[in-house]
């Protein structure tokens, strides 16, 4: 877990998220990020909302901005994308141990979800994204995306992670020339974590 602190997103409504977002973008906040985040920070309480000092909301908030950001600027060229991939966080099954009944590639490396559970949200992400067309693959983390990146050709990939994953996910994106696009997950932590699957579903 690259974060040194928990953060939930979850007590923040989507509408206060969207009004942080578009303030950034307006204010051209990814361009002078350290100037005005704590103002941001503190107009929307997010600090006071999510329990955490004012230092990491000020992280959460820029590395917020940065994945909206990218996602701005690259959407055109993803949504030109014929042949896609959907990466989602392992941590978001329902159960973490033998509960579960994905069993892990190795080689690929991914959990093969085999959706044992109704309500497991990676269960409900998994199908949504198959449903799209999407290649489906539940990792351990940004480290394996350049692993799969070998495994087939992609021309764009949606990831599903923290701040810091999303970004460590981004760089072999890059490298390749293969449009991303960046969902945020409303909790995070090493289980027990929670995605929005209405802002995945806008995504993909």
């Amino acid at each position: 877990m690259p974060y040194s602190f928990i953060y939930d997103l979850t007590r923040l409504s989507q509408g206060v998220l969207k009004q942080v977002f578009e303030s950034a973008y307006e204010a051209r906040l990814h361009k002078v990020i350290g100037r005005h985040t704590k103002k941001l920070v503190q107009t929307f309480k997010i600090d006071e909302a999510t329990g955490l000092n004012l230092a990491d909301a000020i992280t959460l908030v820029e590395d917020l901005v940065e994945v909206q950001v990218a996602n701005a600027l690259q959407r055109q060229s993803f949504e030109k994308a014929d042949c896609k991939a959907l990466l989602l966080p392992h941590c978001a099954r329902a159960r973490m141990d033998k509960r579960c009944m994905a069993d892990f590639d190795d080689d690929v490396p991914t959990y093969n979800c085999q959706g044992c559970r109704d309500g497991c949200l990676i269960n409900k992400a998994t199908a949504l994204g198959k449903k799209r067309g999407y290649d489906v693959y539940v990792i351990p983390g940004g480290a394996c995306v350049e692993k799969i990146l070998k495994v087939k050709k992609y021309d764009g990939v949606v990831g599903v992670a923290c701040g810091m994953e999303l970004k460590m996910g981004l760089r072999p994106l890059k490298k390749l020339g293969i449009p991303g696009q960046g969902v945020f997950l409303t909790k995070n932590g090493c289980a027990n974590t929670n995605l929005n699957l209405q802002s995945l579903e806008r995504i993909l």
